[in-house]
Order: structure tokens, then sequence, then C-alpha cells
């Protein structure tokens, strides 16, 4: 269960709105649904959180806006807030699923990881996984290789592994070499 801080508890999250307004109700339960903490400033009620969303966007009434570690985010999609959030380093919300770009995505700082498949007569075929340069050497490509491995193994189509450094990660585990076709 998330925690609703007071004004005086620093958090990572700021949600500046009205309990009164939909829109601030619906991000207040989107928040707790990721068991997150975050401080609700209320700009109805407190003159204080009034003046500090002013600072931030130029005018009190631009609400429902968030501050996610210093930065602002007003009135988001809910991907979008899981993005920043993600980001942030405050939540994952595991693999992502973009099929326009045939990609799937991490959510990451300083930019995303990603695996690019395409499109086959079979199935898909994966020939790329990238991860920031920053973040290499620290296990974090390995991770997020099980992670899609793990999320392929359990959906309807044929993979063919294409990217070396996935086929090895595949044969590591033996419902991965039985399950995906890593040999051309």
């Amino acid at each position: 269960m998330s925690e609703v801080q007071t004004q005086e508890t620093a958090s990572d999250i700021t949600l500046f709105g009205e309990v009164r307004c939909h829109k601030t109700r619906f991000y207040m339960d989107a928040l707790e649904e990721r068991g997150l903490a975050y401080e609700l400033a209320e700009v109805d009620r407190d003159e204080t959180a009034r003046q500090r969303l002013a600072d931030l966007v130029g005018d009190p009434a631009k609400f429902p806006t968030f501050e996610i570690k210093g930065r602002k985010l007003r009135n988001p999609k809910l991907p979008d807030l899981d993005k920043r959030l993600a980001r942030a380093g405050l939540y994952d919300p595991g693999i992502q699923h973009d099929e326009r770009q045939q990609k799937f995505l991490q959510y990451m700082d300083p930019s995303d990881a990603f695996a690019r498949y395409s499109k086959n007569t079979e199935g898909i075929a994966i020939d790329h996984i990238e991860i920031d340069i920053s973040n290499r050497g620290k296990g974090i490509g390995k991770a997020f290789a099980r992670e899609v491995l793990g999320y392929l193994e359990h959906q309807p189509w044929s993979v063919a592994i294409r990217c070396e450094f996935l086929q090895d990660i595949a044969n590591e585990n033996e419902n991965w070499r039985n399950r995906f076709k890593t040999k051309d």
C-alpha cells in the first residue's frame, strides 16, 4: 500500500492537484496501484502548495501536475507517467512491446534498453539488443535479455534469435534452448 506524504516529508514524487478533481483522484489511484509513496500538494487548501505549483509551471491553476525528482510532468497519459517514473528509477512497468517500431523496451536512464525484431512468415526474428553504453559491464544487459526472453517464452509466436548475445543467454536455460530457434 502506498503512502500519501505531507508537504513536510521529502518525496521523489509530488502530485499537485485538488482532491475534488477527478483527474487528481485518477492519478492518486494510479500511484497507489503502483505502490508508490507520494506527496499530495493540495493547491486549493494550501497556499504554499499553490505557490510551489506556480513556481514550477507559472500558473497555480495548471493541475494535475507531477514533480518527479525535480522534473515537471503535466497531465500525462498513464504510459507517459510510467515511462517518467521508470526513467527516474522509481517504478518498473516491465517489458514494453512497441509493435510499430518492432522493439521490446525497458525504460531506463539515460536511454531505454531495447531488443529489435522483424516479423517473418513463421513469427519474429530478434536481431539486436542494446543498452546505453554507460550501463554496460554492470549486468544490466544480461538482466534485460533475460526479461525479454522470459516475456517471449509466454508468447504464441515462433521466435528466432539472431543476436549472438541473446543466443548465449537463451542457451543458459533449457526451456529457452528448446523454445527458441538460436541457430540459422
